[in-house]
């Protein structure tokens, strides 16, 4: 008898407050299918600038990078990989994909702290460039370099 008690409450209680009225977000601004987003979340271009969620305004970017370098990268190249990155200015954004799912060891590189990192394991260059460098994202970019991490750098210079 007291099962069937709570059963019924419970039901009267669920009629007057229904959960999904409490936590869902409708946004009818936003674009076909992307209604329960958060506003403002949803914009028409995007790039790949680091910003902060929380934190201090002096943590921004200073100055927003010209140009784009992208390796594909395994851990046991990361020599290569660090010499190449010192070659280039703070004019160049530095994106890492991760064909090996090792990420968190490059923290070890203070450079590495401040670049993008996207880890898929067991793809290609051209996978990613395909999926992740879309029209949209490098059009903030004066040039794009898609780089070979076994590439030797001794005689490059990435300003001239």
């Amino acid at each position: 008898m007291s099962a069937t008690a709570g059963l019924i409450v419970g039901y009267l209680i669920g009629i007057n407050f229904p959960y999904v009225a409490l936590t869902k977000i409708y946004v009818p601004t936003n674009p076909r299918g992307a209604e329960s987003l958060p506003p403002e979340i949803v914009v028409s271009e995007t790039d790949l600038y680091l910003r902060r969620l929380w934190g201090k305004p002096s943590e921004d970017l200073k100055k927003k990078p010209k140009y784009l370098v992208t390796f594909t990268v395994g851990w046991d190249q990361r020599h290569n990989i660090d010499a190449a990155v010192k070659k280039f200015s703070e004019d160049f954004q530095i994106l890492l994909f991760h064909y090996d799912g090792r990420t968190t060891e490059w923290d070890r590189y203070e450079w590495s702290k401040k670049s993008i990192h996207i880890s898929v394991k067991r793809q290609t260059k051209w996978w990613y460039a395909k999926r992740f460098l879309h029209p949209d994202i490098v059009a903030a970019y004066e040039y794009i370099f898609i780089w070979d991490e076994d590439l030797g750098v001794k005689h490059f210079n990435g300003d001239k």
